[in-house]
């Protein structure tokens, strides 16, 4: 049966995009289960999710768990269907000089809205959100966990999943923007699972989406993305947390502009015009330069 589908895949085009797109919706579709077992232990993910999220040993062992379900299943695409390792996707031996090189550009991209309110006039005041007798030791131990058991390892499941994954699959079968935008689309309507439909929002996700599809694809370096997408969630839970320290928290942010509109447009300005500076610097021969293998988008106006 297997040998029937892999000589399939091979052969016809839409089947390759029917078994992929079907691979990444099952990856994530495979956490359900995994959010009702919890709840049978009186474990709520859904309304404990992003930064409302309760640092306790059993939502850390079932958030881990989602990860787990999500990377066996494309570890087992790989293995079964496509007869590769999951190196394949770009899990390359170089991990910390990328991951910390795109943390860094993740937290001026996400930084940069407020940087350019605060230009503009904005009035915005941070207040500490960490309670005098909590100890450092304590602290650290919960901030390690944020840092790499929760921002990290979320970042790397979508990654895989939503981005390494389909990218590798059909980069070499059908125009590239096709796949960013059906994986832009999965990851954006993913996340209204677990949170409230807003069209900035939305648009938002889906240029963000868009840019880490940009990135690997030039990059070939999951770790790379992963940084970014790791660095841009840092600044968020750690400025805009609410009063969660268990979850990085470090300050609350507020922000006072007039318009009120002007913060979310400058937003999506900024992340389309991003986009367009990744698309430009992969023509300047920016990726080609630092990282080995670079793909190029054919017969693109990127």
């Amino acid at each position: 049966m297997i040998e029937k589908i892999r000589k399939l895949y091979k052969e016809k085009l839409w089947v390759k995009m029917i078994t992929v797109t079907l691979v990444v919706i099952i990856s994530v579709a495979v956490m359900l289960p995994v959010v009702k077992i919890a709840e049978l232990f009186g474990i709520n993910i859904r309304e404990n999710a992003s930064i409302n999220f309760k640092v306790t040993f059993s939502y850390i062992f079932f958030f881990f768990l989602l990860g787990v379900c999500t990377i066996t299943t494309i570890w087992l695409a790989q293995k079964y269907i496509h007869k590769k390792s999951l190196s394949e996707l770009g899990l390359s031996r170089k991990i910390w000089l990328p991951a910390l090189i795109g943390f860094i550009i993740g937290t001026i991209i996400f930084s940069l809205k407020y940087f350019i309110l605060y230009l503009n006039g904005a009035s915005i005041t941070f207040t500490k959100i960490i309670s005098e007798d909590v100890t450092l030791i304590t602290y650290l131990g919960y901030y390690l966990y944020f840092f790499f058991g929760f921002i990290f390892w979320n970042s790397f499941i979508e990654e895989i999943g939503m981005r390494a994954y389909p990218i590798q699959k059909l980069k070499n079968h059908i125009n590239p923007h096709i796949i960013f935008t059906i994986m832009g689309l999965i990851f954006t309507i993913g996340h209204f699972f677990l949170n409230d439909f807003s069209l900035v929002y939305f648009l938002s996700l889906f240029i963000y989406s868009y840019i880490f599809s940009l990135v690997y694809y030039y990059s070939n370096s999951i770790w790379f993305v992963v940084g970014i997408h790791s660095g841009s969630n840092w600044v968020a839970f750690s400025f805009f947390g609410k009063s969660n320290w268990k979850l990085g928290g470090l300050y609350n942010t507020k922000i006072i502009s007039d318009p009120s509109w002007i913060n979310d447009c400058i937003y999506l300005i900024i992340l389309f015009v991003i986009l367009l500076l990744i698309a430009f610097l992969n023509k300047k021969g920016v990726f080609r330069k630092y990282f080995p293998k670079t793909n190029e988008i054919p017969n693109t106006i990127m």
